[in-house]
Formats: C-alpha cells, structure tokens, sequence
C-alpha cells in the first residue's frame, strides 16, 4: 500500500498561510516517507450551483463561492521545484477546462521541472455553471468525448517524434512541434477518475491506473473487476493497473481499525489510498486556517508513525 497526502489547494488554509501552507503540506509529507502528494482542480465556483454532486448522498455542491482554490498546475511545478522525491498528482484534473495543447505543454514543463514526478488523474468534470462560466457550455453535453480527445491531443504531443498533426472533431493542428516532452515514458501516467461505465472503458483506451473516490472494500473489488474486464476486452494486460483511492469523506478510524480496514483495501485491489484520516483523539480547538495547517501536519506525522509501518 502508498500513501498520499493532499495539498490543501481547495481553501484548508485561505489565504494565511494560503499557498505557503500547501507547500508545507507537501515538504512535510516528502520527509516523513509519503508515496505522493495531491492537488484538486476547480477554476472558479459559481454561487447557485444545482448541477448534482456524485460523491456525497445528497449530490449537493459542497463547496463555496469564498473559498480559495489555488491553481493545481502552478501549484504542481511549485511542488516539484521545493521537492525531490514524492510523486505530484492531480485528484483530479477536470480535462475539458484547459486547451488541451496548452495543458500538454504546462504537464510536460511540471514532469521536468520534477524531473519526472507527475500523476495526471483525470475527470471530465461535473458542473455546468462552471463551465458555462468559463465559456464552453457546448463541452458540458460532450464532456466525455472532449476528455478523450484532448487526452489524445496530449499523447500525441508527448510521444511525437518530430512536428505532428491531429484533425479531431474538437481539436485539429497541422506539423507543430511541442518540446520539452515530459520526462516520463511513454508518457505522463493517466489515472482515469469516475465510477461510472464510461470511466472503465476509458482506463481500457489509454489509462494506466484507476482512481475511484470514497469507496468501501467491497465496492473497490467491484470497481476494479469492471476496469480490468474492460483493459482485457481492449487486449491489454490488466496486472499493470494501478488502483488508487481519495478517502473523502470516509470516516477517521482508530490506529488497530484503520490498519485492519486498510487491510481490506489493498485485498481488494487498492494500490494506493490518498488523503489522511485523521488518528488525533483530542486536541486544541481549529479555530483559525493557522491551527488547520498544524493539525495537518499532526494528522501526517501520526499516519506516517503508527500505520505506515504496518504496510512495510
């Protein structure tokens, strides 16, 4: 089992301590022998959001209109230039939101600024006020489709020998160049996010790992089930997936319940589980985005003392 810590880029820490707060998130998670560390992706947040959220029984939007969410790609290449080990990864990057040969271009520049650090997780996103908001309303209806694409726009830009072509139904260039290509071959890794048919298939086409959000045991065994019935279906060797999981709002367990219930996880195919449930049994009262980032350094000083060495 690996373990992953997330950043903090969606508000934890506002806008004191902010980004250093983020980057202490990830320097400390590096010392202490973490596997990775993750950013999340949201580009603005609409107030009024009706759009269903998929990861919670409500389908409410959990977020808010005040929060600071801070780029995950700036973040990333500020990561990789203050770390030298842990791996960078988004959970997940909502694909559609970016020129595809601009995102190319800004992943392969992180992968070196890293040398060769980068996790893209992917999504295809889920709210369409942002989209609207960003101008690219038409994508929302087609998301999946505009994913594959400009998955493929990347591919193609980071596996090119020499000027290359693409003519897509969202994307068409003509013998362009697009070095640096990403340290990493033959590409950046792409974990595809979602729990759905589409994302199964998807993982099959041109994905080296899954990442699935807040599953138990047994819904992971039967996630994984799906993709590797899918990978096999596309003739490819499903022992080479690697399987990830962001924690979310699973609950915080004891030490002996939390290695037991992790246990579970990586019995049912899990690789690599993300987001650090916290052992604090008590403490002092989070009253500001200050005693938020201490008490996350605890939770992965905690982790790191009395679970990791469970799992060797």
């Amino acid at each position: 089992m690996k373990f992953g810590a997330l950043a903090g880029n969606f508000g934890n820490f506002g806008e004191d301590p902010g980004i250093d707060g983020c980057l202490a998130v990830a320097e400390e998670a590096e010392l202490l022998g973490y596997d990775s560390v993750w950013v999340h992706d949201h580009v603005i947040m609409p107030s009024g959001v009706t759009s269903t959220y998929l990861y919670n029984d409500s389908g409410t939007s959990p977020f808010v209109t005040e929060q600071f969410i801070y780029d995950p790609l700036a973040l990333m290449a500020a990561i990789g230039a203050r770390t030298t080990r842990i791996s960078i990864g988004t959970s997940v990057l909502v694909v559609p939101y970016r020129n595809p040969l601009l995102l190319a271009k800004m992943l392969s520049t992180i992968d070196r600024i890293s040398h060769g650090r980068v996790i893209l997780g992917i999504g295809v996103g889920w709210m369409a006020e942002e989209f609207e908001a960003l101008g690219i309303a038409d994508y929302y209806a087609h998301r999946g489709s505009v994913t594959d694409e400009f998955m493929a726009v990347c591919i193609d830009l980071w596996t090119q020998n020499g000027p290359s072509s693409f003519d897509g139904k969202w994307v068409k260039y003509d013998n362009v160049g697009a070095n640096p290509l990403p340290v990493q071959k033959p590409h950046i890794p792409i974990w595809v996010g979602g729990k759905t048919e589409p994302a199964a298939r998807r993982v099959a086409r041109y994905g080296s790992g899954y990442h699935t959000v807040g599953s138990t045991p047994a819904e992971v065994a039967e996630e994984v089930a799906a993709v590797k019935a899918e990978m096999e279906r596309a003739g490819r060797n499903a022992d080479e997936l690697v399987v990830s999981m962001l924690w979310a709002f699973l609950p915080a367990l004891g030490k002996e319940e939390l290695i037991d219930t992790l246990g579970e996880y990586e019995r049912a195919g899990l690789h690599h589980v993300i987001g650090v449930p916290s052992l604090r049994q008590s403490g002092p009262t989070i009253s500001s985005t200050h005693d938020l980032l201490q008490a996350t350094l605890e939770d992965l000083r905690l982790l790191a003392s009395e679970v990791f060495p469970a799992f060797g």
